[in-house]
């Protein structure tokens, strides 16, 4: 076990590591932490990895390993130039394909200048965003946009759970169910579809005194002079489904990301523990799922309306 502190975080609050500080070190893995914050926990804070695959030392070992075979590549011993490692996936191909054959992820090499691009948006490829779950493994499960999400699941690793997500605050129901979170994808779906129901009284009445909503001024002038014929329940139904609609939009803004990375987390450690073929599953149950993102845009707006015309 080596003793350098270089590029080290403590594994428990994850700050980086320096000389002067007071660092203690796993007997078993190796693992720092300040002397605070082990005696704090009472044991090593990656004691479950113990005797696993994800045991620290082991991962630093990997880790070693890919670093010299990364600069061997970039020497261009053993052929380095002829091979390259895709960010993303991880996967070895051929350096004169435009991308990777496996994720799609473009290989920079090949354009004028090499031009690399941070997949974990700053994080550190080793550092615990949850339970265990390295970043570089969250990365290869989120698959898409993740120099954008990885900050956020180690944001919320430390207790941030605020954030925003213009797309979750948009379109709730297809964002949830192209990440794959099928359950608050069905929720926030049946939500959208009831809430956009509050406005079907007041859409009939407004027809059934052929108000032309083309013109808005006009419309405005004629919903004026034509309330108490469209009765007070209406209007009041209407606004409060309008109303609710924008804070479920708003709570899926702000929780969003918080959610995705739970749900996340949550899949990487069941797979890690159960599964026979990670790299299978990854992408099985991570990545976007696009079918399904549409289905919930355009699904909810047409069972909303076909609901309506029988009301």
């Amino acid at each position: 076990m080596s003793l350098n502190l270089k590029g080290k975080s403590c594994a428990v609050c994850h700050a980086y590591l320096f000389e002067e500080d007071d660092v203690v070190f796993c007997p078993v893995c190796g693992a720092p932490h300040h002397r605070e914050c082990y005696s704090k926990v009472g044991h090593c804070a990656l004691e479950a990895l113990h005797g696993t695959d994800e045991q620290y030392d082991k991962v630093m070992e990997r880790k070693a390993r890919e670093e010299q075979d990364k600069a061997q590549e970039n020497s261009g011993e053993q052929g380095g130039y002829n091979r390259v490692k895709c960010p993303m996936c991880e996967e070895i191909y051929d350096n004169s394909l435009n991308s990777c054959p496996k994720c799609s992820t473009p290989n920079f090499r090949v354009s004028d200048g090499f031009a690399p691009f941070d997949f974990l948006g700053g994080v550190p490829a080793d550092m615990d965003v949850g339970k265990g779950v390295t970043a570089n493994e969250a990365k290869r499960f989120v698959l898409s946009n993740t120099q954008r999400y990885i900050p956020k699941f180690a944001a919320a690793n430390a207790g941030k759970k605020a954030s925003w997500n213009w797309m979750a605050f948009l379109v709730p129901c297809p964002w949830f169910l192209g990440r794959k979170m099928y359950l608050y994808g069905i929720l926030t779906g049946i939500l959208t579809v009831v809430l956009a129901l509050f406005s079907v009284p007041f859409n009939n009445a407004v027809y059934s005194l052929g108000i032309d909503t083309a013109n808005s001024v006009a419309a405005a002038s004629q919903l004026a002079s034509s309330i108490s014929q469209i009765g007070t329940a209406p209007i009041v139904l209407s606004a409060l489904g309008g109303f609710l609609s924008l804070v479920l939009m708003l709570l899926c803004g702000i929780f969003g990301d918080y959610i995705y990375s739970r749900h996340s987390i949550n899949k990487i450690v069941e797979i890690k523990e159960n599964s026979e073929d990670k790299d299978r599953d990854f992408a099985k149950k991570g990545g976007v799922n696009v079918l399904l993102a549409a289905l919930g845009l355009f699904g909810t707006d047409m069972l909303a309306s076909i609901i309506a015309m029988f009301l």
